[in-house]
């Protein structure tokens, strides 16, 4: 026999005096009720801190496939990006639609202003710094390339395509 926990269900079949009997039809209805009784207790008290929302989008004019595509896009589940983009509009802000590729270029800047600072710090023979500037302006230019390619040109799905 399973030993008992003690747990708010374990304590609710014992008060219902169903474990004594041990009738296992009548042990999983009045489980079942338990958590009909969790549940309900549960939305109830979440309803007082969060309120909820019911929205439909509609197949057949493309709604629900462009948010799901949006959502994929941006790794995010459909209500975490309805919430992000329905903040990102109240606050005239922009949700980014590749995290690694922003990442990657701020690493690009971080490194642009360090070569910077090195250039502005260290004394060095003039055809040094020629390079080091010369450098700088390619790390740029190739930093120009990819923050339009992001934000002008971000990458589609399969079903933006066949839209």
């Amino acid at each position: 026999m399973r030993r008992r926990k003690k747990s708010p269900m374990w304590e609710y079949l014992g008060a219902s005096g169903v474990l004594e009997r041990g009738i296992e039809e009548e042990i999983k209805a009045v489980k079942k009720a338990y958590r009909k009784k969790y549940l309900l207790e549960f939305k109830q008290k979440q309803r007082k801190n969060k309120q909820e929302y019911i929205v439909h989008f509609s197949k057949t004019n493309g709604e629900q496939g462009r948010i799901l595509g949006a959502a994929k896009k941006r790794n995010l589940s459909v209500p975490a990006f309805l919430i992000s983009a329905a903040f990102a509009y109240l606050e005239r802000t922009y949700i980014v639609p590749n995290r690694l590729m922003v990442a990657n270029l701020e690493q690009l800047l971080s490194d642009c202003l360090n070569e910077i600072k090195s250039i502005s710090k260290t004394k060095e023979r003039f055809w040094e710094r020629e390079q080091r500037i010369d450098r700088i302006e390619q790390r740029i230019e190739k930093l120009e390339t990819q923050i339009n390619e992001v934000f002008r040109n971000p990458a589609l799905f399969s079903h933006d395509h066949q839209n």
